[in-house]
């Protein structure tokens, strides 16, 4: 048996599983729903293949794409009921697993270098994060899911949750300063929610 060929070969048929399995649930989303839970059920399994593939945590995986740890072990668990969002959300996660990398070894040094980096502190330091994106609190309150006087509160250093909750707030801004998006990104973002939100 030659280990470096089926290591190859693994590596060549994740990304191909990936798109199958994408391909098929599209069609059984509208032709035979019976056959989604199989179907999520294999394609949840690839996920985690390709994850691992990469030598990556849940959460190592949490700080390159700024999805959320539970969100990302719910999916590979198969404990999610899965939307079309959630779907799409995923496979562009994933895929840019199954392709994105140059070198071995990019993703986890990448994952590591955000890991390094602490969560800001409540107060004027998420405001600042904030301000050098270009974008308003309510425009953060959309991206994020968070109410915008949770975040108002944040950055005037008034703020009083503790634990998961703190966290998540300060989750918040730490993906502002340590994802590598632009301003423009945040604006066609936003345009997308709205789009969504308008129903178009």
């Amino acid at each position: 048996m030659n280990i470096s060929n089926d290591v190859v070969k693994m590596a060549e048929a994740l990304p191909l599983a990936l798109l199958d399995l994408r391909a098929k649930i599209a069609t059984a989303q509208t032709r035979h729903p019976e056959r989604l839970g199989t179907l999520y059920a294999r394609y949840c399994s690839v996920l985690t293949q390709l994850r691992e593939d990469k030598g990556l945590s849940i959460k190592e995986l949490s700080a390159l794409s700024g999805l959320s740890e539970d969100f990302l072990w719910a999916a590979e668990s198969l404990k999610l009921e899965m939307t079309d969002d959630d779907f799409k959300a995923l496979h562009e996660v994933y895929w840019e697993l199954a392709t994105g990398e140059e070198n071995p070894g990019d993703f986890k040094r990448l994952a590591d270098e955000r890991l390094a980096k602490p969560y800001p502190e409540v107060g004027s330091t998420m405001r600042e994060i904030r301000k050098e994106k270009q974008i308003s609190v309510g425009e953060l309150s959309r991206i994020s899911g968070l109410p915008e006087d949770i975040l108002e509160r944040a950055e005037s250093g008034k703020l009083e949750l503790t634990g998961e909750d703190l966290e998540a707030v300060q989750r918040v801004y730490w993906a502002l300063s340590a994802l590598e998006a632009s301003p423009a990104d945040y604006r066609r973002l936003l345009a997308d929610i709205a789009m969504k939100a308008n129903g178009d």
